[in-house]
C-alpha cells in the first residue's frame, strides 16, 4: 500500500511538471519547476525606499523546511526603531535614526563600541531580559547599547514574522552603513547579538555591511532557517566573527524553538544544546517559584521557551561573571562527557570562551586576529555544563577511576559511584556515575566530565569513593548472592580541572593524582562501602618498596 502511495505522488509530479523528479531530492524546490500557486513563477521584488529591495526568488522556498513566503508588512506598521542607551542615559532610552539630526543631539560617543540587541518573535524591548541585557553591558564597559524595536512586526503569525525580520534587517544593515559613512564609526566596532529570529534578522543586516565586527546569535529560530541556504540564515559571512549559543535545538516536532544545525564560526552547544538543566516543567515548583521570584513575564517564559530562553541567560550571566563559561571542542556531546577531549592547550582552538567574552584568544588573551583564525573554525562545535540555576557558570572535572584486577574481582561489576573531593577551597560532593548504574569493567579506566560551581583552583588532597552495587532481577547477570563478588577495586583516582591556557606558551591543567593507602596497591571497596584516596602516591609507593 506504502508502494502505491509513493507511485501516486511520483505520477503527480510528473504530470504538473512535465518530467520526472530526482526522487532524492524532491523537497528542492530549484530542483524542478512546479505550477502551485504559493511558488514563485518570475522572482518577485519590492523596494523600500532608501534602504533596499527585497525579492523572492526559488531559493526561498523549499517544501519541507520553508513551503510559504510573504513579504513583509510596509514598513510603518513594524515601524523599526533604535533607542540609544549609555552610562549617561542608562534608564531612558534615546531614539535615534538616519534621517535628522538626531544622531548629533544624542549621547552616541563613535569612540565606543556599539552593540544592537535584537529581540525575537512574540517579543518586544520591553522584555525583562533586554533591560537586563542592555544594563550589564553597560557594567561592563563604556559603551554604547542601541535596542532594535521591532514591536509591530514580532507578533503572529509566524510566517509574516519571519518575512518582517528581512525588513529590520535592511533598516539595521542601512543605519549601521549610515553611521559608518556620515559619522565615522568603524564597522569592526559594530557588535550585534540577537535572540531567535533576532540572531537571523542580525545576519541580514550583517550581510549588507562590509567588514561588520560581531555577530552572536543568541539560539536562532529553526522554524523556516535550519536546513535552508546560508543567504536565508545566519551564517560564518555575515560579520568577521559569528559566534552561536545554541539551548534549544531539540526540533520543532518536540516544541523546541532553536537550531540544532551550526551557523557560526564557533558554536556553542551547553548541555548538548537541547535541553537545559532546570527546565523540566515537570517538576512542581519552578514555575511557582519563578513567578513569586521574577513576576508573571518570567514564569510565562519558563513556562513556555525555558530552554529557548536559557541561552539569553547564559549570554547575560557571562558578561561581569568572574566564573569564565569555557567550552571545549570536540566531535560529540558523548565524547565530551566521556572525558576524551579534555584540556586547553596553548596557541589552539580546543577552547573558547561562551558568551560576552567568545572574541577572547585564551591563548593569547587579546581579541582574535588576524581573521582567518576565525574562518578556520567554521562551523566548530564546542561543549560545556552549566548549572540550573544563577548563577549558571559551573567549573568542569573530569573524573578519572583507574580499575585493579585482582584474581578475587569479577570481570565487571554494575553501580554507582559518588565521591567527595577535598581540597584548600572546600569539599565538593559529586556523583560520578550520574547517568544510573554503571557498569565498571575491572582493569580498565572509567572516566566522566562533569561540573559544579566550586572551583577546587587544582588542589586536591583527598578523594572519598563510595560505592554502591546495583543489582537489578530483570538482568540476571546483575544479580550477585552468594556465588559472585559485588566488590570493586579502584588503584587510583585522577582529577583533572578545565583550565586556561597560561601566558609564555604553557599548558595550563590541573590535574591529580591520589592514590590508596593500601600497601597492595589498590582499594577494596565492598557493597555500600567507602575507600579513601590521599595526593601522596609517590609516598604510598615509596613505603610500599621499604
Amino acid at each position: 500500500m506504502r508502494l502505491v502511495h509513493y507511485q501516486v505522488i511520483f505520477l503527480f509530479l510528473k504530470i504538473i511538471s512535465g518530467k520526472v523528479p530526482d526522487p532524492f531530492s524532491w523537497a528542492r524546490i530549484d530542483k524542478m519547476v512546479l505550477n502551485l500557486p504559493w511558488l514563485p513563477f518570475e522572482n518577485e521584488t519590492r523596494c523600500y525606499d532608501e534602504i533596499g529591495c527585497l525579492n523572492l526568488t526559488r531559493s526561498w522556498y523549499h517544501l519541507i523546511h520553508r513551503p510559504i513566503n510573504v513579504f513583509p508588512l510596509p514598513r510603518s506598521v513594524i515601524n523599526t526603531r533604535f533607542i540609544l542607551y549609555t552610562r549617561a542615559y542608562a534608564s531612558e532610552g534615546e531614539v535615534i535614526n538616519a534621517h535628522n539630526d538626531t544622531i548629533q543631539k544624542s549621547n552616541l560617543d563613535v569612540k565606543n563600541k556599539i552593540r544592537f540587541i535584537i529581540h525575537g518573535f512574540i517579543d518586544t524591548p520591553l522584555s525583562n531580559w533586554v533591560s537586563e541585557m542592555k544594563d550589564e553591558l553597560l557594567k561592563a564597559e563604556e559603551q554604547n547599547v542601541i535596542v532594535v524595536d521591532w514591536a509591530g512586526g514580532s507578533l503572529p503569525l509566524y510566517t509574516q514574522a519571519t518575512a518582517n525580520t528581512r525588513l529590520v534587517g535592511l533598516e539595521l544593515g542601512y543605519f549601521i552603513n549610515y553611521l559608518i559613512k556620515n559619522h565615522d564609526v568603524h564597522p569592526s566596532d559594530v557588535h550585534i547579538i540577537g535572540h531567535s529570529l533576532g540572531a537571523h534578522t542580525a545576519g541580514y543586516a550583517g550581510s549588507m555591511v562590509p567588514g561588520l565586527g560581531r555577530i552572536t546569535g543568541l539560539d536562532p529560530a529553526e522554524p523556516y532557517f535550519q536546513g535552508m541556504s546560508s543567504h536565508v540564515r545566519l551564517d560564518p559571512t555575515d560579520a568577521k566573527f559569528v559566534d552561536v549559543i545554541h539551548t534549544d535545538g531539540k526540533s520543532i516536532f518536540f516544541l523546541a524553538y532553536g537550531m540544532s544545525q551550526p551557523c557560526g564560526h564557533i558554536d556553542f552547544y551547553p548541555n548538548n544544546g537541547k535541553e537545559q538543566p532546570g527546565c523540566d516543567i515537570t517538576q512542581t515548583p519552578l514555575i511557582p517559584l519563578t513567578l513569586i521570584r521574577e513576576g508573571l513575564e518570567e514564569a510565562s517564559r519558563v513556562l513556555v521557551a525555558c530552554n529557548h530562553v536559557r541561552a539569553i541567560k547564559l549570554f547575560i550571566n557571562s558578561i561581569n561573571s568572574k566564573c569564565p563559561y569555557i567550552a571545549r571542542q570536540c566531535t560529540s556531546y558523548e565524547e565530551f562527557l566521556e572525558g576524551r577531549c579534555f584540556a586547553c592547550r596553548s596557541n589552539s582552538k580546543d577552547c573558547a570562551l561562551m558568551g560576552y567574552h567568545a572574541d577572547i584568544n585564551l591563548g593569547l588573551d587579546n581579541e582574535i586576529a588576524p581573521a582567518n583564525r576565525i574562518i578556520d573554525g567554521l562551523g566548530t562545535k564546542y561543549f560545556t555544563l552549566t548549572g540550573k540555576k544563577m548563577p549558571f557558570c559551573h567549573r568542569l572535572y573530569r573524573i578519572t577511576v583507574q580499575l585493579a584486577k585482582p584474581v578475587a574481582a569479577e570481570d565487571w561489576v554494575q553501580g554507582f559511584l559518588r565521591a567527595a573531593i577535598f581540597s584548600s577551597t572546600g569539599v565538593i560532593n559529586i556523583d560520578i556515575t550520574p547517568v544510573g548504574d554503571t557498569k565498571l569493567q575491572h582493569g580498565t579506566s572509567y572516566s566522566v566530565v562533569l561540573s559544579h560551581p566550586q572551583d577546587l583552583r587544582g588542589n586536591v588532597k583527598r578523594v572519598d569513593l563510595t560505592w554502591e552495587y546495583d543489582m537489578n532481577v530483570l538482568e540476571p547477570r546483575t544479580i550477585c548472592l552468594f556465588w559472585c563478588n559485588n566488590h570493586v577495586y579502584v588503584k587510583s583516582v585522577f582529577v583533572d580541572e578545565l583550565e586556561f591556557p597560561e601566558r609564555m606558551g604553557k599548558n595550563a591543567q590541573y590535574s591529580n593524582k591520589l592514590c590508596s593507602l593500601s600497601r597492595q596497591g589498590y582499594a577494596d571497596i565492598p557493597n555500600r562501602g567507602r575507600a579513601v584516596f590521599l595526593n601522596l602516591c609517590r609516598d604510598i609507593r615509596k613505603s610500599g618498596a621499604s
